[in-house]
């Protein structure tokens, strides 16, 4: 699907074996003024790709010999290596949820320890995803650095125009385009849920975008800090609310029972058929990256509907963690997090704006992380669009974190996953919702 394959050995990363091979030599050394180490993630495939695109402009730039390696089970990988005394020197977590555990394992390093300074950092990336890494002791340990806009559905432009449907306002406007769809012989969604040892966590998402909007945002903190528990009538409510779509009578590519089956990174596809196998998805603004290369102008989007007249902006991120003191790193993630170099992660052109090009591969597109990167480091008018919305949000401070990356990881990365998967295969609500409950960890 993507063209450019910088960081193809990537591929071969499917067991631990391999991703500890790849990543055991990263510890940080300074030889002559070059820095080196591996950065560990997520991200695979094509954003993979342009990650090593990015880093392979840093290094000609400043001398360097920084390199990545993601993993598809990177949330598991990464407590492995933690557990087994083998640490990355740097990562970078989509679970703000996961820092603290590591903090009190002792193993990563704060920002205060390093020299960042907080205010600074506030103002420019939000204080909300700031005090996401803040841990008992009082200090911060985690980086934003690049957030992913998950308040969207995808849609198939011309194939929408063609039909004359109208962009949805309201949840229930929604749900009847769904069945109006179906009757005029459509099938509506294309679902994936499917991600590796993460699998079921696409489906989070549509629980969190409708509890906020159903239940309001204090509510909504509440059920994320266990406050209120997770089997709470709300929650029960919301599962009705998203079982309207999934399992609406022909709403579904494949049927309920293949979501788990379909991978995300897959779950475009469908959507630029001719004709489309589906006409919507609801997924992170990320998903373009795996658009069809040259179909991306099929596919617009619009914002999720309101319920009962609230809105929301919930979206997600990746934040730097690190697990080695050393200036040299320091220096670097600044540069990585600041508005210059976030240019250049923002396209693989950098756009108009960026002063260094950008990380060379097609159809990848970033989101800002900073409030002053330009949304003329983008190519498409999509990602202008969705990054002039986050860049305000992150500057206004009203960018609200996805509630599963901030559960404890017993819950946020493990059992509402899998209770996701267990809900489409048939699992009753009330069934699933007690079993994450359960699985919270007390004390």
């Amino acid at each position: 699907m993507k063209k450019t394959r910088i960081g193809g050995f990537l591929i071969l990363l499917i067991v631990f074996a391999m991703v500890a091979a790849a990543c055991g030599d990263d510890t940080t050394t300074t030889e002559a003024e070059k820095t080196s180490f591996v950065l560990f993630g997520a991200p695979t495939g094509a954003e993979a790709d342009a990650m090593n695109g990015f880093l392979q402009v840093y290094n000609e730039d400043k001398g360097t010999d920084i390199s990545f390696v993601g993993s598809s089970s990177f949330e598991e990988q990464l407590r492995i290596r933690v557990d087994g005394g083998n640490p990355p020197a740097v990562a970078f977590v989509p679970q703000p949820g996961s820092i603290c555990p590591f903090v009190e394992l002792g193993a990563l390093v704060s920002l205060e320890d390093m020299g960042f300074d907080i205010a600074q950092m506030e103002a420019d990336h939000s204080k909300f995803w700031m005090d996401l890494g803040v841990c008992d002791d009082g200090k911060h340990y985690g980086i934003p650095w690049f957030p992913n806009f998950k308040s969207i559905i995808f849609y198939n432009k011309p194939a929408f125009d063609a039909a004359g449907y109208e962009i949805p306002a309201t949840y229930e406007d929604l749900v009847a385009l769904s069945a109006q769809m179906v009757s005029d012989g459509q099938t509506p969604w294309c679902f994936g849920f499917g991600s590796g040892g993460a699998t079921g966590w696409p489906g989070t998402d549509w629980i969190e975008d409708i509890v906020v909007r159903n239940s309001g945002g204090e509510f909504y903190g509440k059920w994320f800090r266990h406050e209120v528990p997770f089997n709470d009538p709300e929650i029960v409510e919301a599962f009705d609310l998203f079982g309207q779509i999934m399992f609406g009578e022909g709403f579904v590519n494949g049927g309920p029972d293949n979501v788990a089956a379909t991978t995300f990174q897959d779950s475009p596809l469908p959507m630029f058929g001719s004709p489309p196998s589906c006409m919507m998805l609801k997924q992170g603004s990320f998903i373009s990256n795996f658009f069809p290369v040259g179909e991306e102008d099929q596919a617009s989007f619009f914002p999720f509907p309101t319920i009962g007249g609230n809105t929301g902006a919930m979206g997600g991120g990746d934040t730097i963690i690190v697990f080695k003191n050393d200036p040299a790193i320091v220096d670097i993630i600044k540069d990585w997090i600041g508005a210059e170099w976030g240019c250049v992660l923002a396209s693989p052109s950098g756009g108009t704006a960026s002063l260094h090009g950008g990380h060379g591969v097609e159809g990848v597109e970033r989101l800002p992380g900073h409030k002053d990167i330009s949304v003329d480091c983008y190519e498409t008018e999509g990602s202008k669009a969705i990054a002039a919305q986050v860049t305000e949000a992150l500057a206004t401070n009203n960018f609200v974190f996805d509630a599963s990356d901030l559960m404890p990881p017993e819950v946020g990365q493990g059992s509402f996953w899998t209770g996701m998967v267990d809900w489409t295969r048939g699992t009753p609500t009330q069934q699933v919702v007690d079993a994450v409950e359960a699985s919270w960890p007390t004390g």
